[in-house]
């Protein structure tokens, strides 16, 4: 069990402080961005709040993949406030105004799989306030409590099973072609970013353990 253990601490550790995982996940994610803005505008739901906010968020992926490649622990720190801010504020706009605040019916009367994507949606937004909080807590105020390390972590990790489970369960949702492939599209370009924010955060945590170390 505790062999077990120890190879998924490793595996897991080398795949978010790899430099290939970084650079494949910002690759995909500044991809889909153009792709999001397509269906955005064949579904005829892309306004200028979206994309500026995906015109930002293009920036800061590329920023932060840059201070990553080289090490730039103040940049990256910096990037990675600002993509979480802006990934925070992004979703808080979709859930409260476009879902909540208008369609919450239209989500429930698809049956199980709309009120599982609806309920997902608040989900998301809920453990993304919670990623942005434990990020100030652990590095901004610098409690470095194994509890919070363990915290932030875990919330990016199940974060990105919650991206999963909307990505499966939003091809079933009955909208329009377009708007169900500008959903998914949207979905999927968040779910590389955290990987990349997860990598960022573990470079911080082990820079910063490193200094208080030495």
């Amino acid at each position: 069990m505790g062999a077990n253990r120890s190879r998924i601490v490793k595996w897991y550790l080398s795949f978010f402080l790899s430099e290939r995982t970084a650079t494949v996940s910002a690759v995909l994610a500044l991809a889909m961005m153009p792709i999001v803005l397509y269906f955005g505008a064949l579904a005829g739901t892309l306004d200028l709040a979206e994309t500026y906010d995906l015109i930002i968020r293009f920036l800061l992926v590329a920023t932060l993949l840059h201070s990553i490649r080289k090490h730039r622990l103040l940049l990256m720190q910096a990037a990675t406030v600002g993509l979480l801010f802006c990934m925070l504020c992004a979703q808080s706009q979709y859930s409260l105004r476009e879902l909540v605040g208008a369609d919450t019916e239209t989500y429930i009367t698809m049956g199980l799989q709309g009120f599982i994507f609806l309920a997902g949606e608040l989900m998301v937004l809920f453990v993304q306030s919670l990623v942005c909080v434990d990020h100030f807590v652990v590095h901004v105020a610098r409690r470095r409590g194994a509890t919070r390390l363990f915290v932030n972590r875990a919330a990016i990790l199940f974060l990105l099973a919650l991206l999963v489970v909307q990505l499966i369960i939003a091809p079933t949702l009955s909208f329009g072609h377009a708007y169900v492939l500008h959903v998914w599209t949207l979905h999927l370009d968040e779910l590389v970013i955290f990987v990349l924010l997860m990598c960022a955060e573990l470079i911080l945590m082990v820079d910063s353990k490193a200094l208080v170390e030495e």
